[in-house]
């Protein structure tokens, strides 16, 4: 049963939200994503949902975002794919009686991959939260309501789960060729998690914000039966059942606060809490019930501890304007939710820095343009700190770099 072991051994699952890192939106990105309490229209159908009843008319934003994966495993190319994606959100304000309403959606379309799953053997080090986070579509509707100085949104974040109805195969030898017949159904069900948001200015130069994001995952479950019937050799039944998280995203709960120190100039503070505690041992489960002429009649994977760790991000974040002129700074503690490897598994991280500058220029309405467009465009670097695990047996090193670039445009109609 060689090909059990194979599965096995495959435990990488792929984790985060490609926007958290990426950002949505340029703005965004420069700032270090520490945007929660100033997002408006568009951009703030990922960022703050109660954001987007603040835009004044309807918005479109378009955007592409580049992360230049420069990590090193033992002090060579960890062979981390580079991300790159386009950013699509819009917002459409709408007045009832003395409400305020809009909706909105924020779309992320991967350059490469829809969606991308990969296994590697446990044991290997590999980059578990960088392999294919940004390899995958996100999808979030939200509506909001303004209130004067008082906005609420909410609406979701949506995945599909993968998992087989029927998924079989049946092994014969019929003379002394061997035959084969096999079956795959597999259904993709969707998974929606809650995203809510709330705006407040109390005063003319503060605004306070807060979210609240709910867990969302990639759930792979997939049963395998084979038959086997080889008369004289081999007669029996084999199940392998895999249960499996990939493209995890922790609940996520921001507090924000922006001031406006001077008409020209904003300063905000973002620091989000993120339950990494709920991803469990990061590894799947792989079972194999054997009911052939051989033994043992049950395998089972070696769980590792249950030991992934709740995490703190602070983030903040600069705007300064001059005419049409925007300039922006950001940066950001990221630490690691990882724990020490010290078993079975290999999974290489570590508490990342980042830096982030950008600039945008308003088009002002005129007889061609009617309304405001605005072009954006940030800079990142992503320092990931050189760290050395020890394990018995044996030890590798991480570290190395993230540079990002993001280009995006917010029209409004």
């Amino acid at each position: 049963m060689r090909w059990a072991i194979v599965l096995l051994a495959c435990a990488t699952p792929a984790h985060a939200d490609p926007l958290d890192d990426l950002g949505f939106g340029a703005s965004a990105t420069a700032m270090a994503n520490s945007r929660t309490a100033t997002a408006t229209g568009a951009e703030a159908a990922h960022t703050n949902p109660a954001g987007v009843a603040n835009a004044a008319r309807p918005e479109l934003l378009l955007g592409w975002q580049f992360a230049n994966e420069r990590l090193e495993l033992d002090d060579h190319d960890a062979g981390v794919r580079n991300a790159h994606g386009t950013s699509i959100g819009f917002a459409i304000p709408v007045d009832i009686a003395n409400l305020h309403l809009a909706t909105g959606v924020a779309l992320y379309l991967p350059g490469k991959f829809l969606s991308r799953l990969e296994q590697k053997p446990v044991g290997e080090p590999q980059f578990v939260r960088f392999e294919s986070a940004a390899q995958r579509v996100v999808v979030e509707p939200v509506a909001a309501l303004s209130l004067g100085r008082v906005a609420i949104g909410a609406g979701a974040s949506l995945i599909a789960d993968a998992r087989s109805k029927e998924l079989a195969v049946d092994v014969g030898a019929v003379g002394d060729e061997t035959q084969s017949v096999a079956s795959l159904d597999v259904g993709l069900p969707v998974r929606a998690a809650p995203f809510v948001g709330v705006w407040y200015r109390p005063a003319r130069a503060v605004e306070l914000a807060a979210t609240f994001r709910g867990e969302l995952a990639l759930d792979v479950a997939l049963d395998l039966r084979t038959n086997a019937r080889v008369p004289g050799a081999v007669t029996g039944d084999a199940i392998v059942s895999l249960r499996s998280v990939s493209y995890f995203t922790p609940m996520r709960a921001v507090a924000a606060a922006a001031v406006h120190a001077t008409d020209d100039l904003v300063l905000t503070a973002d620091i989000a809490w993120e339950r990494w505690s709920a991803l469990g041992s990061g590894v799947p489960d792989v079972r194999v019930l054997i009911a052939l002429d051989l033994a043992p009649p049950l395998a089972s994977t070696m769980q590792p501890p249950a030991s992934f760790k709740d995490i703190v991000t602070p983030r903040v974040g600069a705007e300064w304007k001059t005419g049409a002129l925007r300039l922006r700074a950001g940066a950001a503690y990221l630490p690691s939710p990882v724990p020490p490897q010290t078993g079975i598994t290999s999974f290489a991280d570590g508490a990342r820095t980042l830096a982030t500058l950008g600039a945008g220029w308003r088009f002002p309405p005129g007889r061609v343009i009617m309304q405001p467009i605005d072009l954006d465009l940030a800079l990142g670097w992503q320092h990931l700190k050189h760290e050395v695990v020890q394990k018995d047996p044996g030890a590798f090193s991480s570290g190395g770099d993230i540079l990002q670039a993001s280009l995006s445009s917010t029209v409004r109609f």
